[in-house]
């Protein structure tokens, strides 16, 4: 009982907290080659044209270099969210998509609560950013918020060039516990996933996901012992041992016997409380996905 009533305050804390760190700012399409995610060309196993997603080959609308809030349609609601094409954007190069989900917040610009992985991908990836309707995110595997990542992956495929294999999710708090159902009922469409101070397990999962997970041992707002779950259930489906070996950044530790592929990688900290940690986090974070 004691178990099940600190999942329960944890996950209501979760939808507490604005977190700490400075926060990032947002402001307010056809054919020919493509490239892989390293920039050169690449060809399928046919030997024929490389597979793209539709967007590519399509000149960008929006600018580069910059948070562009943009909008679409899901379950019936307008939705908002914000896309950050890096600079120097070349729509005939596929680029692995980083979505983020944003901790729980007051501020109408909610999406700024998130790891600043964009400051290390660089010119190397598409950054996109969902909204929550509310402070919080619904983590319901049924509820409005998964059907919204599916129109997230469909829209900014359609409109950009991505790479289908290289799908990220990565979320802070009250979104690490949104990464992680994602994780486990969209486990046959992300690649890998990285989170900072939350995390569920998942029932029934789909498929299976690398996966990064930072927690402070002294977090008083989501305990230690969500992420714990979250890693936990991983290990298990990724075929982990018990042990792990250090590997950068510290205090970072990859667990051994994992399947080809699918490393999971754990990172407690002590002393940084419920903060995202964005010096830690956002290198971890990018490094992890870049080495997928």
């Amino acid at each position: 009982m004691r178990t099940l009533l600190l999942i329960v305050l944890s996950v209501a804390l979760a939808c507490s907290d604005d977190g700490d760190g400075a926060l990032d700012g947002a402001v307010h399409p056809d054919g020919g080659p493509v490239a892989d995610s390293d920039g050169g060309p690449v060809a399928d196993s046919d030997g024929g044209p490389p597979a793209g997603t539709d967007g590519c080959g399509r000149a960008p609308t929006v600018a580069t270099g910059e948070l562009v809030l943009q909008t679409l349609e899901s379950g019936g609601t307008t939705r908002d969210w914000a896309v950050l094409l890096p600079e120097g954007y070349d729509p005939d190069r596929r680029y692995p998509v980083v979505y983020q989900f944003h901790g729980c917040s007051d501020n109408p610009m909610r999406e700024t609560n998130n790891v600043p992985t964009q400051r290390e991908s660089g010119a190397d990836a598409i950054v996109v950013r969902g909204r929550a309707v509310d402070r919080c995110w619904d983590t319901m595997a049924s509820g409005p918020d998964v059907a919204f990542f599916d129109a997230l992956v469909a829209e900014v495929e359609a409109t950009y060039c991505a790479d289908p294999d290289r799908r990220f999710a990565a979320g802070y708090s009250g979104g690490a516990f949104m990464t992680h159902q994602l994780a486990c009922v969209r486990g046959d469409q992300l690649r890998g996933v990285a989170t900072i101070a939350g995390g569920q397990p998942g029932r029934d999962c789909v498929g299976t996901v690398a996966a990064l997970l930072i927690h402070d041992r002294t977090d008083g707002v989501v305990d230690i012992a969500a992420s714990e779950r979250a890693r936990d259930g991983h290990l298990e489906r990724n075929g982990c041992g018990d042990t792990s070996s250090a590997v950068e950044p510290s205090p970072c530790e990859a667990y051994e016997g994992c399947d080809e592929g699918l490393p999971v990688v754990w990172c407690e900290t002590s002393g940084m409380n419920h903060s995202r940690q964005d010096d830690l986090a956002a290198p971890a974070f990018w490094d992890f996905f870049a080495s997928l």
